[in-house]
């Protein structure tokens, strides 16, 4: 991991845009939160230099209300609405799913049926769930607010651990090298996903969950020296900040076999990799708005385990979307489960309160 670290810190910064989110209809619970916030909003100027003294959920509301992309206090970072909505709901786990779910759902059955019928296969899952950037560098949210103090989602994994999930929390990892060096952060500035850094410590940690259930494989991959990379990030593109602010520059690694990069992924891995646009950026290209080839969660884990990994990977729900495109694919291939050993789940934490689909059965194939 320090091979990592050193690559990445003698670079400059980095930095990514992204897309325009509209706030959707507020239940009633919102409708009171708001209001509270609306309290809080005359305190906040009060305590500007000491923003820790205003509970997190109801920051992270006030910015829902005020601007759709959400431009953070420090002005290159930019803010996924959706997430803050999830941050806003505070510690969802101890409240009613009613209540704190947009589907209404509480996600844990459905994650424990998905286990257990890979199981039955044969097969172990392994959850990666990915943290919020807004809870990593809440200090770029909100000014004044010490670095490090954003709401940890560790207790929640905790609880999906004890029903007797396999789970990689990788939150404790990013925050720690978000405090090594703000000049190469774990997140995009401008985007709503992990950076190059963020996806090669990703890559490790599943790597070594991985190391566990398959055996290391033979293939041949190099991976550069970091390089330069601009970008235009999804919570910039299209919104009103296109083109007023530079593109965002971040320092990446890529993989390549024969002097060509990228990993191809391989129906044949015993590991597959199933999740949301995490298991895509800087891996299926620009002209799909992922920015590049070659850097991506496919490639550094492949290059890690020495062998093509699997990939199913949606723009969508990577809980619910990614399970149905798993089931027509598994269906539209016989003998798909003959040779898999691990199934990586990918998706953010945002999706335990924000996703629209309601988590239904879902079977391995027809």
């Amino acid at each position: 991991m320090g091979d990592i670290k050193d690559k990445f810190f003698e670079n400059g910064s980095a930095v990514i845009p992204g897309r325009v989110f509209q706030s959707g209809p507020l239940s009633m619970r919102w409708i009171i939160l708001i209001a509270g916030s609306l309290v809080f909003a005359g305190a906040a100027s009060l305590f500007a230099e000491d923003a820790d003294a205003i509970p997190f959920e109801v920051l992270a509301t006030q910015r829902v209300l005020e601007q759709p992309n959400v431009r953070g206090d420090h002005g290159d970072w930019f803010f996924l609405v959706k997430e803050l909505r999830h941050l806003g709901t505070g510690k969802f786990w101890e409240k009613r799913w009613e209540e704190v779910a947009v589907n209404q759902s509480d996600p844990l059955p459905y994650l424990v049926e998905f286990h257990n019928l890979l199981a039955e296969r044969g097969v172990q899952l392994v959850l990666a769930p990915v943290p919020t950037k807004a809870a990593t560098y809440p200090e770029h949210l909100v000014e004044g607010r010490a670095a490090g103090s954003g709401p940890s989602q560790s207790p929640f994994l905790d609880v999906l651990k004890e029903a007797g999930l396999s789970v990689i929390d990788i939150e404790p990892e990013l925050r720690k090298f978000a405090a090594m060096d703000s000049k190469n952060p774990v997140f995009c500035r401008q985007d709503a996903h992990l950076s190059p850094l963020g996806i090669e410590l990703l890559a490790s940690s599943i790597a070594k969950q991985c190391r566990s259930f398959v055996t290391e494989g033979g293939a041949e991959y190099q991976i550069s020296e970091a390089t330069d990379l601009e970008i235009l990030g999804d919570q910039v593109a299209g919104s009103e900040w296109e083109g007023k602010i530079p593109r965002e520059e971040t320092s990446i690694r890529y993989v390549s076999s024969g002097g060509v990069e990228g990993v191809e992924p391989s129906p044949e891995s015993p590991v597959l990799l199933l999740g949301d646009s995490h298991t895509l950026v800087f891996h299926s290209g620009e002209s799909t708005g992922m920015h590049c080839k070659g850097g991506g969660l496919v490639d550094h884990l492949s290059f890690l385990l020495k062998q093509p990994v699997d990939l199913i990977g949606v723009r969508g729900s990577g809980m619910v979307q990614a399970r149905k495109q798993l089931f027509y694919h598994a269906t539209a291939h016989p003998d798909y489960w003959a040779g898999k050993k691990v199934v990586v789940w990918v998706f953010s934490v945002r999706e335990f309160t924000q996703s629209r689909d309601r988590f239904i059965a879902i079977p391995l194939d027809r």
